[in-house]
């Protein structure tokens, strides 16, 4: 229980914080955009409503942000540490939410959702580094799981604020989220341990350590220099260029990317833009858009509580197998709802509570593992000299492909069907189970040099 309520704790839920910054960005759209197509004053701050072309840059600048975000930052991450890194990804949040509630042009809300999309990318690029660097061995899995709660509470937050408030203080209201963090992180936290001993700043190191775990010096003796250990395996800096010729780093990029991947090939987005046609076909019609949004963000904010309980009982692995499976079976439920309304002659009103359940089961078993553990396990798989290169090139894969789903999700369902593209993300899902059993390690309690070793014995 001392060790639950530690300093370590408090440091890691604060820097969750610029988790719930990064997401509330993803559902910001949802309320947002029919205040901008409205004719009523009070409600849009443009002169006239806004075009389908001009809605689809607004969706989609965040995602071109996020490709190149993960770079600049993970460069001010190794150049100044990643305390620096966190507090600088935290400033074009705020700029992005306050030049959106006062702007009154489409422009400056293009070049908001751009600078918000950069700030997305580093934060998905560092979170779960500096998570996994303060934490210990034996609860790095919950603490870095705690990233996905605040993640999804970031996407809850636009669903109650959005429609209740004006389009000036909804976004001002959520700049204080990314405010509240810089303030917060600022004052509480302290920079990384394996930074500060890669860095060679001993003494600083030591206090940061004796700060998180709330000891002396003589009680974090042994784990600074199980920390100097693993870093003197890896100690010779690593040029970009080098890291791609080793072959332990390549396993290890190898399965971060196709992981991220696999995440975003599940259809996280196809099923949010299926929501309100779930909803109709449960007999829930009568629903208000609002309230049925509401209800969605507060299902995938409530499921995302089981995992940091279970990530270092468990382990990574079984609790992947067990998402990945549950997606898989619930986009065949999708699948089966709407090809037999699509294209049969077949009454599927007896059937109406089977989109309804598969969201359910989607939402649950995709916070269960499939939501954050990609993120966990790519942070567990890397040493500290080249976690800049590894997390800045998932991170950019993880967002590209984001970008091209959403992009080309409706061209896909035009050509394909509906129920097909369920049955498409059905087979992706699959395939990255078969991934996942095959080729990706258990991390649970071990120590990222004895992950090293695990990398180094495995056959691909």
């Amino acid at each position: 229980m001392l060790e639950i309520l530690s300093y370590t704790v408090l440091t890691v839920l604060t820097v969750d914080l610029l988790a719930t910054s990064g997401d509330i960005t993803m559902t910001w759209t949802s309320p947002m955009l029919p205040k901008l197509y409205s004719n009523d004053s009070d409600e849009n701050p443009f002169d006239q409503p806004i075009t389908a072309d001009e809605d689809s840059w607004i969706g989609s600048l965040i995602n071109i942000g996020a490709m190149i975000g993960p770079f600049p930052y993970g460069f001010i991450s190794e150049k100044f540490g990643r305390r620096i890194a966190l507090l600088c990804i935290a400033i074009p949040h705020i700029i992005s939410y306050l030049t959106l509630a006062f702007s009154r042009t489409v422009y400056l809300y293009y070049f908001a959702r751009l600078l918000g999309g950069l700030a997305v990318g580093g934060g998905y690029t560092l979170l779960p580094t500096y998570v996994a660097e303060v934490s210990e061995d034996n609860n790095r899995g919950m603490l870095s799981a705690t990233l996905n709660c605040f993640w999804t509470f970031g996407n809850f937050l636009p669903y109650v604020v959005g429609p209740y408030t004006s389009a000036l203080w909804m976004n001002v209201i959520l700049a204080c989220v990314p405010t509240s963090f810089f303030i917060s992180f600022f004052l509480i936290a302290p920079e990384s341990p394996y930074y500060l001993i890669a860095k060679n700043k001993m003494d600083r190191a030591e206090q940061s350590l004796m700060k998180l775990r709330s000891k002396d010096k003589k009680g974090v003796e042994v784990e600074i220099k199980q920390i100097q250990a693993e870093l003197a395996e890896n100690e010779d800096a690593v040029s970009f260029l080098e890291f791609f010729k080793s072959k332990v780093y390549m396993k290890g990029l190898y399965i971060s990317v196709v992981l991220l991947v696999v995440q975003q090939l599940s259809g996280i987005n196809a099923v949010l833009f299926y929501t309100q046609e779930i909803f109709d076909a449960a007999g829930a019609s009568d629903i208000a858009p609002e309230i049925s949004s509401i209800i969605v963000g507060l299902v995938i904010f409530l499921s995302s509580f089981g995992t940091p309980f279970v990530a270092d009982r468990a382990g990574r692995r079984i609790l992947m197998l067990i998402s990945l499976m549950g997606v898989t079976i619930a986009h065949l439920g999708f699948g089966i709802y709407f090809y037999l309304q699509d294209r049969t002659s077949v009454d599927v009103s007896s059937i109406s509570w089977l989109p309804l359940l598969s969201f359910l089961a989607y939402i649950v078993t995709f916070n269960t593992g499939l939501g954050p553990l990609p993120w966990t396990i790519s942070s567990e798989l890397f040493p500290t000299n080249v976690k800049s290169y590894s997390a800045s090139i998932v991170s950019c894969s993880c967002w590209t492909t984001s970008f091209f789903v959403t992009k080309f999700f409706n061209d896909l369902q035009t050509g394909l069907g509906s129920g097909e593209t369920f049955w498409l993300f059905s087979g992706c899902c699959f395939a990255g189970w078969l991934f996942t059993f095959v080729f990706v390690p258990e991390t649970k309690g071990k120590s990222f040099q004895e992950i090293q070793d695990i990398l180094e014995r495995r056959r691909f």
